[in-house]
């Protein structure tokens, strides 16, 4: 497959076929005019906050972390 890579802004893009859509990949240079694109894995599943306040125990649960006093804008 050719394509032409156009220049956005500082960065060069792309668009790839549609089953590298939610896939990790790696780009190697192989030489000064050709680079290989490989999928080396799917992204991890992205979990609803139920289905995380759901693996909750009272074995996993730690202690309150105390991080010092507010240095900025956080909520008091």
């Amino acid at each position: 497959m050719q394509k032409r890579i156009r220049k956005v802004d500082i960065k060069a893009r792309t668009t790839l076929f549609a089953d590298f859509a939610g896939c990790t990949v790696t780009m190697e240079r192989v030489g000064p005019e050709e680079i290989h694109i490989r999928k080396v894995g799917r992204l991890k599943r992205k979990y609803s906050l139920k289905q995380l306040v759901a693996g909750i125990t009272k074995k996993n649960r730690h202690a309150e972390v105390s991080t010092g006093k507010p240095v900025g804008g956080e909520v008091r």
